[in-house]
Formats: C-alpha cells, sequence, structure tokens
C-alpha cells in the first residue's frame, strides 16, 4: 500500500479515521526504519502516534477501500 501524506486511513479493527500527518524514523531491532506519524481524524484530537511503515499497512485500511 502506499502511504500518502494528509490522507485518511481506517483502523482496521476500531474503524476510526486517522490521517497521515507525516514521515521519519523508528528504531525497531536496533535498526531505524521509515514510520508513518498519525492522529485521529478529530480536530479536537491532538495526540499524534508513530508505527513503522509495514505495522501501519498491516492495520489500517485506506479510505476508499471497503472492508470484505
Amino acid at each position: 500500500m502506499d502511504i500518502i501524506k494528509n490522507e485518511i486511513y481506517f483502523h482496521y479493527k476500531n474503524k476510526k479515521s486517522y490521517i497521515v500527518l507525516d514521515f521519519g524514523k523508528i528504531q525497531e531491532n536496533d535498526e531505524w526504519v521509515k514510520a508513518v506519524i498519525y492522529k485521529e481524524y478529530n480536530k479536537d484530537k491532538k495526540e499524534k502516534y508513530i508505527r513503522t511503515f509495514s505495522e501501519f499497512s498491516e492495520k489500517f485500511l485506506e479510505r476508499n477501500v471497503k472492508s470484505v
């Protein structure tokens, strides 16, 4: 999955909407890997989260994709 900045994605489990804010690096097993910085798509929520690209791809669905 291509992950795009400022796009909205749905969490596969809680079905909430999240927006990708930026990209960065996170350490995983003593190695720096690409990461996604995101927050819940709600203007009142300010808390930010970070996951590796691979984990984000596994746990989030693109906005225009319907779950089966």
